[in-house]
């Protein structure tokens, strides 16, 4: 393959990934609207539906990164340089992620604090979540509501870093040009997600929470993303193909029926194959998708607080609050990415090449 072909490759926008983050970010909303009304966490839909803990968040996040492992791997073998690349990810996701922090901790801090003089609790453990990129260590907020959390999402971003690390590692010990290393990798940490047991934290491992993150959660996000990740190692190898998209299906549905308890290693080796043969369709017209900004990135951060603030100053219908929250969080994530987000793409740009389309 010519390199003016690689770069063609590499430069193609999929606007298919586009709208399937959006909606990721969205699904994340709708699970959590019934858990922050009344903690009553059956509710939510998919969960009601398989009669187990996964539900649409739990998706929308596995969908996440199994596009994540995608475009990363991608990435590196497109520029396989370590602080081009590092300042790449960065700049995507550290400065909306600490403008959204700072903001959601004025705004809930002011409306809805849970402990008088909020600001002047807030110490050196909310610096250092700030700074690991994760979930606010804030006093309590919204009394006598079923959380005390500014934004319970941002528990996946500092994940998500360090499968860029891996990623980095991965590319400078030259492990990607044997591709069946990654496999192979990916198979043992599929293993663990089907035997989640086996992830118990050996003694001593909660010292080292703040740089691995725990066990099982590393299993369960780390194999969606080095899923994604062979998608783009062995695409040449993969037939995306309807009369293999239709027994993908199939073969989640009957572990839904019959194992939902293993729905969700079912969902990121069947389900990733069922989102990129999407993401490979060229019968499914998106290219209105080229006018939308990507706000996914803005709606996953700011819609915990949004949704937060909404159920307990109007309480009432859960999906209602999913309805009202979603639109705020739509109309965030458009201001994240114009005065936030977009900017900061400048500075891993060249000079030359252009922006983002507004």
């Amino acid at each position: 393959m010519s390199d003016s072909t690689k770069k063609a490759e590499r430069g193609r926008r999929n606007h298919k990934f586009d709208l399937l983050r959006i909606l990721f970010a969205t699904f994340v909303l709708l699970a959590h609207a019934p858990e922050l009304t009344d903690g009553n966490l059956s509710r939510e839909l998919l969960a009601r539906t398989l009669h187990t803990s996964f539900n649409f968040g739990a998706l929308g996040v596995d969908g996440f990164f199994l596009l994540s492992g995608f475009l990363i791997v991608q990435s590196w073998q497109g520029n396989p340089e370590f602080s081009n690349f590092f300042r790449k990810r960065l700049l995507r996701i550290v400065p909306g992620y600490v403008v959204a922090a700072l903001l959601a901790t004025l705004v809930v801090g002011l409306l809805a604090p849970g402990v008088p003089h909020f600001f002047k609790q807030l110490n050196h453990h909310y610096v250092i979540s700030v700074l690991m990129l994760g979930k606010l260590a804030t006093p309590p907020v919204f009394p006598g509501s079923f959380t005390d959390a500014i934004n319970g999402s941002l528990w996946t971003i500092p994940y998500e870093v360090r499968c860029y690390f891996i990623v980095a590692l991965w590319g400078i010990c030259g492990f990607f040009r044997r591709p069946l290393l990654w496999l192979g990798t990916t198979v043992f940490l599929l293993f663990l997600l089907v035997f989640p047991a086996l992830t118990g934290p050996p003694e001593g491992w909660r010292t080292l929470y703040y740089l691995t993150g725990q066990p099982a959660q590393i299993a369960r996000l780390t194999s969606a993303f080095f899923v994604g990740g062979c998608f783009w190692l062995f695409r040449r190898f993969i037939s995306f193909r309807g009369a293999l998209a239709l027994p993908a299906a199939v073969i989640i549905l009957v572990v839904a029926a019959f194992g939902p308890t293993h729905i969700e290693p079912a969902i990121v080796v069947f389900g990733g194959y069922l989102l990129f043969y999407f993401g490979q369709l060229t019968s499914v017209p998106l290219g209105w998708m080229r006018s939308v900004p990507d706000i996914s990135y803005g709606v996953y951060l700011y819609g915990g607080p949004v949704e937060g603030l909404w159920i307990w100053y109007l309480r009432g219908s859960p999906w209602v609050a999913f309805v009202g929250a979603t639109i705020i969080s739509f109309a965030l994530g458009w201001l994240s990415w114009h005065f936030v987000e977009r900017p900061m793409l400048t500075f891993k740009r060249r000079t030359i090449a252009p922006l983002p389309p507004p």
